[in-house]
């Protein structure tokens, strides 16, 4: 089936994990008829979204869409704790939003994104919407896969062994007398 992007509207943005280069993997997932939803079926009315809500069924999809970044990292509504899926569809939360704080360590997408405004995705955006939004971000969409056109340049980040050292370090100044 072939789609239209201005009539394909966003229905669910699926985290699927991380991948060995410690990469967000994301599918974004369309439909020409958001309407048609099996709302109670994929346990999109029970909460939490967390252990209950899952993907629409395939009858329901007109297109999936990759994500595969490290440009930035997205919180998706299927993950959260305290509302059902359904908040989303009546847009009461976003489907998914960028996760500043997982972010806040990271220098080199601090230099890029300080001054841009979170990446937000709602229920019912059109598929010309979602690319114009990451776009912004200088992510494109090449096929099924949204790609991004210049990658993040690669900044050391904190490693567990980073902390440890760090917090051997505030242990030995706590154990210091000073007389």
């Amino acid at each position: 089936m072939k789609t239209n992007p201005k009539e394909s509207k966003l229905i669910y943005v699926n985290k699927i994990g991380y991948n060995r280069k410690d990469e967000g993997l994301y599918e974004f997932i369309f439909s020409d008829d958001p309407e048609n939803i099996q709302a109670k079926e994929w346990g999109w009315t029970q909460s939490p979204a967390a252990s209950n809500a899952s993907p629409p069924s395939d009858d329901c999809v007109t297109k999936t869409l990759n994500l595969r970044t490290d440009l930035f990292e997205l919180y998706c509504l299927h993950e959260s704790n305290d509302r059902p899926y359904m908040h989303g569809y009546n847009t009461i939360h976003a489907l998914a939003y960028e996760d500043e704080e997982a972010m806040e360590n990271d220098t080199e997408y601090q230099k890029l994104y300080e001054n841009s405004p979170l990446l937000v995705f709602h229920y019912g955006m059109t598929l010309e919407q979602v690319k114009d939004i990451l776009y912004e971000r200088d992510v494109v969409l090449k096929g099924d896969d949204f790609i991004a056109t210049k990658p993040k340049a690669k900044v050391s980040k904190p490693t567990k062994q980073d902390d440890e050292e760090e917090k051997e370090e505030s242990n030995d100044e706590f154990f210091k007398i000073k007389f």
